[in-house]
C-alpha cells in the first residue's frame, strides 16, 4: 500500500506500531539509533520482533548523515517520527529547552530531503502531558517539563513539514500498556504480585487513559490512512480505559488473578495533594467492534509470566 519510514521503532509503543502497520499492507522500514550490539534485554526483544515487520537499519540516528541518505535514496511516502528525546524525562530537573533543542536539531534538513524525494506526510507522536492536551483545552498547561518540551517541539515540526509542502498529522498517546513494556505503573503492580505482595497504587485519585498498545496501535493506522487520503493537517487522540488509577488497578487485578493464579492483591495510598492535573485524558474513544480484550489479557499475562522466569522483572519500575 504505502512505503513507509518510522523512526522510534524499538520503543515499546513503536514496535506495535510496526506492526499494526504492516499487518496494514504497508512496507514499514525502521532506522534504529544504535548498531546491532547496543540493543539488549527487553529492547533487545523487541528489535528481534521488530525484524519480522519491517526493514530494519542499524546505526542511523535521526537527522544523522545516514538517514538523510536514506531518505534521498528511496522514495517514501509517510515519516512516523516516533523517536523523541527521552532521558531522564521524568525528573523534574528535566530540561524543556535542551530537549526541544535535540528533538528539533536536523529536522528541517530531513524534511526537505522526504519532500524531495516525493514524500507526502510526516505524523509526530505527542503526549496527553503536553500544553493543550488531555481533555483540558487549548490552554490547558504542560504537566512537566518533559511535557513542554513534547509541545515546543510538535509545534516546530508542524510548522517545518508545513513548510516543504508536507502534510502533517500529530498522534497522542496517553497511558500504553501491553506485551514488551518495561518500568511503567503495571511493571511494580507485577513486581509486587509475583513477590506475593499487594500492588501498591501511589496516586489513586488521577484520572488517566490507559489504553492497551494494540488497540493504540491500530488508531496509529487509522491515522496514516487518512494522511495518505490527503488529509494536511491532522490530531489524532485515542483513548482507552478511562478512569482512576486506583480502578485501572483493579481492573488490572481482576484480569490477572485467575490468569497468574495469584492474589493480585491491590493497596492504594493516600493521595492528600494532586502535583498533577487530577484528569489527563484522551478523546477518542479507540476501541472497535470485535476487539478481543479476553485474547489480550491473556498475551499481557503470559508476557509476564516470561518475563518473571527469564529474571528481568527485578529492573526499576
Amino acid at each position: 500500500m504505502a512505503d513507509i519510514l518510522l523512526t522510534g521503532a524499538s520503543s515499546f509503543t513503536g514496535l506495535w506500531i510496526a506492526e499494526a502497520l504492516a499487518s496494514a499492507g504497508h512496507a514499514v522500514t525502521a532506522p534504529l539509533k544504535r548498531p546491532a550490539s547496543d540493543y539488549s534485554g527487553l529492547r533487545r526483544q523487541r528489535v528481534e520482533r521488530l525484524g519480522r515487520s519491517a526493514e530494519v537499519i542499524f546505526d542511523t540516528p535521526f537527522a544523522s548523515q545516514a538517514l538523510l541518505a536514506l531518505v534521498a535514496s528511496r522514495r517514501f511516502d509517510l515519516l512516523g517520527h516516533h523517536a523523541a528525546d527521552i532521558v531522564n524525562y521524568r525528573s523534574a530537573d528535566y530540561d524543556p529547552a535542551a530537549g526541544f533543542s535535540r528533538n528539533v536539531d536536523g529536522a528541517d534538513a530531513v524534511f526537505e530531503a522526504f519532500s524531495r524525494s516525493g514524500g507526502r506526510a510526516v505524523i509526530a507522536t505527542g503526549t496527553a502531558f503536553e500544553p493543550g492536551e488531555g481533555g483540558e483545552g487549548p490552554e490547558a498547561l504542560a504537566v512537566s517539563p518533559y511535557g513542554l518540551s513534547k509541545g515546543l517541539t510538535n509545534q516546530a515540526l508542524r510548522h517545518m513539514a508545513r513548510w516543504r509542502g508536507l502534510g502533517f498529522g500529530k498522534f497522542v498517546i496517553a497511558g500504553p500498556f501491553g506485551r514488551l513494556e518495561e518500568g511503567r505503573f503495571a511493571w511494580s503492580m507485577f513486581q509486587a504480585w509475583f513477590d506475593d505482595r499487594p500492588g501498591v497504587v501511589r496516586t489513586p485519585r488521577y484520572v488517566r487513559d490507559n489504553i492497551p498498545a494494540p488497540v493504540l496501535a491500530a488508531a496509529y493506522s487509522g491515522l496514516v490512512h487518512r494522511m495518505l487520503a490527503g488529509a494536511e493537517d491532522l490530531i489524532a487522540r485515542p483513548q482507552g480505559f478511562v478512569g482512576t488509577q486506583e480502578a485501572f488497578g483493579r481492573r488490572l487485578a481482576a484480569a490477572m488473578a485467575p490468569r497468574l493464579g495469584r492474589a493480585c492483591a491491590i493497596e492504594s495510598m493516600d493521595q492528600p495533594r494532586l502535583d498533577e492535573p487530577e484528569t489527563r485524558i484522551n478523546s477518542e474513544p479507540a476501541f472497535a467492534p470485535g476487539w478481543d480484550e479476553a485474547a489480550f489479557w491473556d498475551d499481557y499475562a503470559a508476557y509476564y509470566q516470561e518475563t518473571a522466569a527469564a529474571g528481568l522483572l527485578a529492573a526499576p519500575a
